[in-house]
């Protein structure tokens, strides 16, 4: 499968919305109460904080497509000056999302392989992210070479107090 990753334009992120959204809402409404991502599609998958995400030339948006049929988004800040790693050498993955049917298929390592590249590409020594201490995307980063920094949490509003658990992780590249 010839796995691609187009940037995201103002005229293409209708696109980068819809398979985000759908995607979040495959994996992730155990998080919410009542099962309602609405504060988290809100926050990050609505027009208004793409554009915004589109004009700060530190943020990277991609979708992730394979002859014409788009299979998930990827998201990345380069030089991050939130959280743990505050340095301008690093790389912040802040989304990547696979619809369910494209789960287990190779694309997530395809993602990461690309993340990869791009930080080599921009001089950068450490790539990091959040993940849920539950689940298989924790597994699929350890199996990737990233290790566990130290405990972190969702801080977001509604999401379910028994779901926040997070561990900051991390991988020199």
């Amino acid at each position: 499968m010839n796995i691609n990753f187009i940037s995201v334009t103002t005229e293409n992120l209708t696109r980068y919305i819809n398979v985000g959204v759908q995607s979040y809402k495959e994996h992730y409404l155990h998080l919410w109460k009542n099962s309602d991502p609405t504060p988290f599609i809100n926050a990050f998958l609505t027009k208004e904080p793409i554009y915004n995400a589109l004009r700060d030339p530190l943020q990277l948006l991609y979708i992730i497509t394979t002859d014409g049929t788009d299979l998930g988004i990827l998201n990345v800040t380069l030089n991050a000056k939130e959280g743990f790693f505050l340095s301008p050498n690093n790389l912040l993955i802040n989304k990547i999302y696979l619809l369910k049917a494209y789960s287990a298929s190779g694309i997530g390592t395809k993602a990461l392989e690309f993340v990869n590249n791009l930080a080599q590409t921009h001089q950068k020594e450490l790539v990091w992210l959040y993940a849920m201490k539950k689940g298989k995307p924790l597994q699929f980063y350890k199996k990737h070479g990233y290790q566990i920094v130290q405990e972190a949490f969702i801080e977001l509003p509604h999401v379910l107090e028994k779901e926040k658990e997070m561990w900051l992780m991390a991988k020199k590249v």
